[in-house]
């Protein structure tokens, strides 16, 4: 296989990596409210939106696109008098400078419609309502609505809640909104807009396995692994569920699945660029070497001893923060 050819597989079989996802619970419990909004809304004619609260790297717009997905595609639908675009779900990723303004133009925009600069918020609105009700949306996400959320004085934040609430009266479409706790303490500002959102779901970093009955973290490394292995032919390979291992994953990354992404994925490429259908734990410490989160000490590197230390260390410094 020339260079070109094995760096095209090899890029192939890491997106492949990419888009696996494990269903652990809360992610299964998310989707489960997220699907109930949307079909309570439907059957009571009255829009019971919907929340997805987490902090950075926990797998929030991993959970909004896998929705989009699920949700399809937009399509066009022929009639006896006309065609027109039928889109199940509008996703829309929030800048971290988004105001109501520039969000309606985005929106307008995503539903093929051609705002100017001169259009004012109110018709603006008016075009975005009417727009949700032709194309039949079922469900309208804002990711990273923190970044909106979370600016501003009372009074602009009111301002942001006060459009929320005309949308979906107006429209009778849910709203899934995604972002930090921050965004939740900024729909609970205004209890007409609170009540709108009954279902409100909770993505965690996944717990070291002592300290859950279920052990989360090992279910999901024990799934990313046989991907892993189907998709690179190993023949060698590391059990990320053997004690040393989880220990060192979950002290590189805390839990976060961001970085749990990011670290299989560049441990993974090494034994792919090598060839030998063989993934070690070296792989994993030289990868870890170039990652800032986990880079400095190399966990991969410390025998069971040292690990055991280190969970004590991070334990303690759990328990004083919570204090």
């Amino acid at each position: 296989m020339n260079n070109v050819a094995q760096e095209t597989n090899i890029n192939e079989i890491l997106e492949s990596l990419s888009a696996c996802t494990v269903w652990y619970p809360d992610y299964q419990e998310a989707m489960r409210l997220i699907t109930k909004c949307i079909d309570t809304t439907h059957n009571r004619k009255d829009p019971s939106s919907a929340m997805l609260i987490g902090t950075t790297g926990v797998g929030k717009t991993r959970l909004c696109h896998m929705i989009e997905k699920q949700l399809g595609l937009a399509n066009n639908v022929e009639d006896d008098q006309c065609v027109k675009e039928k889109r199940p779900c509008v996703y829309i990723e929030l800048p971290e400078s988004a105001t109501i303004r520039s969000l309606s133009m985005v929106m307008a925009r995503t539903l093929n419609e051609h705002p100017n600069d001169m259009q004012s918020v109110t018709s603006l609105e008016v075009i975005i309502i009417e727009r949700l009700i032709t194309m039949e949306v079922k469900l309208v996400i804002f990711d990273d609505f923190h970044h909106i959320a979370e600016k501003g004085r009372s009074k602009t934040k009111n301002s942001l809640c006060n459009w929320l609430i005309k949308l979906m009266n107006n429209s009778g479409i849910p709203f899934l909104i995604s972002g930090s706790p921050g965004a939740e303490s900024t729909i609970n500002t205004i209890q007409e807009l609170s009540d709108r959102f009954p279902y409100r779901a909770r993505l965690k970093t996944l717990p070291l396995a002592e300290e859950q009955t279920k052990p989360v973290l090992l279910g999901v490394l024990a799934g990313l692994q046989r991907e892993i292995v189907r998709l690179g032919s190993l023949k060698s390979y590391p059990h990320l569920t053997d004690p040393n291992h989880y220990k060192a994953i979950y002290l590189a990354t805390q839990g976060n699945f961001r970085r749990l992404s990011n670290l299989l994925h560049d441990s993974f490429r090494l034994a792919l660029i090598r060839g030998d259908f063989i993934l070690t734990i070296s792989d994993f410490a030289n990868a870890a070497d170039d990652l800032a989160f986990c880079c400095s000490p190399n966990y991969f590197r410390m025998n069971s001893q040292q690990l055991n230390k280190e969970l004590k260390a991070k334990a303690n410094q759990l328990l004083k923060a919570k204090k």
